[in-house]
């Protein structure tokens, strides 16, 4: 059994994989939430770019990039690197609007908002804040630690990212944001699902810039 490497070239994310085991099964297995459905590469779910490297396929056949792969039915033959992972829904989050220094409004509608005790991150333009729910009442959340920030952004009339993250989220990686004339670190010492969760909220809020979560210390 081969040991190689599949990356994802938009997350820095980089994996060691085996020629045996299809590459959905072995991102699942390092807690990648990859989208995925019939496992036998017709949804399409799956599907995602090679940008370089080689693949087998169950059916025996061989794909070389550029190519589109279902990573279900795909089996590494070299080194990888695909464009990004198709991930599935990530973990909960909200935009809402800062009221004063300890507490934010969900927007209105149907939505099932965090409970009280839960650790959150707090997704500004420039940073992201970790602190805790201490209180729910309707649509107002009370958080434990004062924000400052908050305040700044309701005068500035910007949208408060909430993100529900695991106590455990400590690890070695990094998000940052890019605009065409500077980068910006946004959240660092994070492990890889709790950056990706937090990337694909910027994106679906869309925030201004492009985000790319790094490893700080390949090996």
């Amino acid at each position: 059994m081969a040991m190689l490497s599949l990356s994802v070239a938009d997350t820095g994310v980089c994996l060691a994989i085996n020629d045996r085991d299809d590459l959905l099964k072995q991102c699942l297995a390092a807690d990648l939430p990859v989208a995925r459905s019939c496992r036998n590469g017709n949804c399409g779910r799956c599907d995602c770019r090679l940008e370089s490297g080689e693949v087998v396929l169950r059916n025996g056949g061989k794909l070389s990039a550029p190519a589109l792969i279902a990573l279900c039915i795909s089996h590494a033959r070299s080194d990888l690197c695909i464009d990004q992972l198709p991930l599935t829904s990530i973990a909960q989050h909200w935009r809402c609007e800062g009221l004063n220094p300890t507490q934010l409004q969900l927007p209105a509608g149907r939505q099932t908002p965090p409970k009280y005790g839960d650790i959150v991150a707090l997704l500004l333009t420039d940073a992201v804040l970790i602190n805790s729910v201490t209180g729910i009442d309707g649509r107002i959340i009370t958080l434990r630690d004062h924000c400052n920030e908050i305040e700044q952004h309701k005068r500035k009339r910007g949208g408060i990212g909430l993100l529900n993250i695991d106590r455990e989220h400590s690890g070695d990686f990094a998000l940052w944001r890019s605009n065409p004339h500077s980068q910006t670190l946004l959240w660092q010492g994070i492990n890889q699902a709790t950056g990706l969760a937090a990337r694909a909220a910027y994106q679906r809020a869309g925030m201004p810039g492009s985000y790319q979560l790094r490893q700080l210390n390949p090996h």
